[in-house]
């Protein structure tokens, strides 16, 4: 376990829990952003950075911030704004918000996402790689990395309903629980919006949907997966596989098909179809409950995702052999025996 932070005054712990979101202004070289930005989101661990004792200032960096994002507050706002925190003799982190651990190394883990979003520009601007290839990455990186929700208030809506310039009507919705875009490692949030009302943090954003959610450790092995994936789909030449080989290193060969049709994805429709980069492809869940994990995830067609809608795979499986047994295709013993199957296998 870390050593606590220290002054002579009063001691203060190396990380600590938001209590509510706040929009904070980070710090610049040459003093503070311009722009207020969400760096305290409710439920959220933070680093304590450095504690001053002459100013009793402390400087904190949240984790859905990059490292370079720290904000300063005093030890005064801290003790309103923030719960101090130890981690277990793990390193692991237990808060409320989070339906599992989250390790200290979390924090670090950051960087290597970091560096490989550095990789897949890298590739983007390489002209050596199939052109086909770097426009899926430069259309698709975000994705990789960001989570997606629905566009909530803006910030200027929200300081004038904290200032009281906004009255609402009774049945008025106003806010959203979750960010339109944020990492992955955001709060998952699954409430309703009477429970949303109240937050400490309404109107301000909490977190993101539950399948979006994983940690920067566990990002990185789904978008390994995923980068793999697509270097795999079919068209792609040895030339650009070995020249995308020498930043990535990890990428080896391993045929892909969409995993709801079977079918290999072609690269060349991903370029040449009417909205075809729109649509084509999709980023896909085997489950949409379960989180952005590498089981979990894929790249597959953007008609399958859609005929497979907001259903599990195994969900669909039973539908086809109840219609099956319905229709008079197999009879009651087949339909039972694949039924659990199904259930077996998942």
């Amino acid at each position: 376990m870390e050593t606590p932070i220290q002054s002579k005054e009063m001691p203060i712990r190396k990380y600590c829990v938001a209590n509510f979101t706040a929009l904070r202004n980070y710090e610049t070289k040459t003093g503070v952003s311009n722009n207020p930005e969400y760096l305290q989101i409710e439920g959220v661990p933070c680093k304590v950075i450095k504690y001053d004792s002459v100013t009793n200032m402390i400087t904190l960096n949240s984790l859905t911030n990059t490292i370079s994002r720290c904000f300063k507050i005093s030890r005064e706002e801290f003790d309103i704004n923030f719960t101090e925190i130890n981690p277990d003799s793990d390193g692991d982190l237990h808060l409320n918000a989070y339906p599992i651990p989250i390790n200290i190394s979390e924090f670090d883990k950051r960087e290597e996402v970091k560096s490989l979003e550095k990789n897949i520009k890298t590739i983007i601007t390489n002209e050596t790689v199939d052109k086909r290839v770097r426009k899926i990455f430069k259309d698709k990186l975000f994705q990789l990395i960001q989570s997606q929700g629905a566009p909530y208030i803006t910030i200027t809506d929200y300081n004038k309903f904290k200032d009281g310039e906004i009255s609402l009507s009774t049945h008025k919705r106003f806010g959203n629980e979750i960010f339109n875009r944020n990492y992955r490692w955001c709060p998952p949030i699954d409430i309703t919006y009477e429970e949303y009302l109240k937050s400490p943090s309404y109107p301000a954003p909490l977190g993101i949907r539950p399948k979006d959610f994983c940690l920067p450790s566990e990002l990185i092995i789904t978008m390994n997966e995923l980068i793999n994936q697509i270097v795999n789909f079919d068209g792609i030449g040895d030339i650009s596989f070995e020249e995308m080989k020498k930043i990535l290193p990890f990428i080896h060969k391993k045929e892909h098909c969409c995993k709801y049709c079977g079918e290999k994805i072609d690269i060349e429709k991903y370029c040449s179809e009417y909205k075809s980069c729109d649509n084509y492809i999709e980023i896909c869940h085997r489950d949409p409950n379960s989180r952005f994990l590498p089981r979990n995830m894929y790249w597959g067609h953007g008609d399958c995702n859609r005929r497979q809608g907001g259903y599990s795979e195994t969900d669909r499986m039973n539908d086809g052999v109840r219609l099956m047994w319905v229709n008079g295709i197999i009879d009651r013993e087949t339909y039972e025996g694949m039924l659990s199957s199904i259930t077996v296998q998942n």
